[in-house]
């Protein structure tokens, strides 16, 4: 079965914007192709920190062109946790809770957890940083709380958020969003590098999809 493979990063704002086109491409795949969603690990290790100073001073500068290409809504309360000194910059603890959501019980998918996760984020002005934000996350995709928070802290799902860096290493996914195509066990086909728009996306897959039986 073919499916798509969508590389992202909590804290990448282009990804934010980009998430509701691979919902809505999915959408429109399924079910013949799958999908399949990976953290990319895009602040950590020696990246994670407080944001630039300079960008911080010029945020709302800085993402209004992703504003206007794509129509995603940043909220105030956004800003203003941007523009406080408690928000540690740090992709790791984000992509465990999509590990954790990954083996949960939810009938819902790990797309739905990312989109709801993006709104929190860049809607709420939720630090995720913070256990209160995986706690709501939990409730909203009614998961028990206290559960959920206790199993981030377990070294099997720290590793299976490890395991997805690596693995958008080995697709060469360094920057993001990123959107790949996998038509065989070999075969992974680069249909988004960065932000694009749905009628892009359609037409290079229906291409790919002409030039092979």
């Amino acid at each position: 079965m073919r499916k798509f493979i969508y590389i992202f990063d909590a804290l990448c704002p282009w990804c934010y914007a980009f998430t509701p086109i691979v919902k809505k491409l999915h959408e429109s795949f399924r079910p013949e192709y799958g999908l399949e969603v990976l953290s990319g690990g895009l602040v950590v290790g020696d990246r994670v920190g407080p944001m630039d100073n300079k960008l911080k001073e010029n945020i709302r500068t800085a993402y209004s062109s992703i504003v206007e290409r794509s129509g995603a809504v940043f909220g105030e309360p956004f800003y203003q946790l941007v523009e406080s000194e408690d928000w540690v910059m740090n992709s790791e603890i984000p992509a465990v809770a999509l590990a954790v959501f990954r083996e949960s019980n939810s009938p819902s998918s790990p797309l739905e957890f990312v989109h709801r996760l993006y709104h929190f984020i860049y809607v709420e002005g939720k630090n995720p940083n913070t256990s209160e934000l995986y706690e709501d996350l939990a409730c909203h995709f009614k998961l028990d709380p206290a559960l959920f928070v206790k199993r981030m802290e377990e070294d099997h799902y720290i590793q299976q958020a490890r395991y997805d860096f690596a693995l958008a290493k080995q697709l060469q996914a360094e920057a993001f969003p990123r959107l790949f195509l996998q038509t065989s066990e070999t075969y992974f086909h680069l249909i988004a590098k960065g932000y694009s728009d749905y009628e892009q996306i359609v037409r290079i897959v229906d291409k790919i999809n002409n030039s092979q039986p």
